[in-house]
């Protein structure tokens, strides 16, 4: 014996309205997660774009901001600030220029981020890059 069909369609929408919106809440935080990512490997690239002009210039901060700042469309000042000289001597923290019996390290360290607007998940709301560069 067969069963009639009828109704068949209403089971099938009723089952598309309870799995549509868990759908959808799990591809806005697959955007999310994704665009993150993207986000935060661009201005990886254009920190060490930066690192590389530092190790070329060491003294020009300004050119090395500017650099990683070219490396990335769309990145502003705002979203880069000025990379930071540090000293060390013997392995502790110094004044740049004072006299280290063992030699003065010097480290110039860049930054990048840049804010989201993430669809669902509002920890990722930002991307980031970082880098520290030995320059002696």
């Amino acid at each position: 014996m067969r069963l009639p069909r009828i109704g068949r369609r209403g089971i099938a929408a009723s089952e598309l309205a309870v799995i549509a919106p868990l759908l959808l809440v799990l591809l806005a935080g697959v955007h999310d997660v994704a665009n993150r990512i993207q986000v935060s490997l661009q201005l990886e690239s254009a920190v060490q774009t930066g690192a590389q002009q530092a190790l070329a210039t060491p003294g020009n901060l300004t050119a090395i901001r500017n650099a990683v700042i070219a490396a990335s469309p769309g990145l502003t000042t705002a979203e880069v600030p000025m990379p930071r000289l540090t000293c060390e001597c013997a392995g502790a923290a110094s004044t740049c220029g004072s006299s280290c019996p063992s030699g003065e390290s010097r480290y110039i360290t860049l930054t990048a981020q840049r804010n989201l607007t993430p669809l669902l998940i509002s920890s990722l709301s930002s991307g980031s890059g970082h880098a520290v560069v030995q320059i002696r």
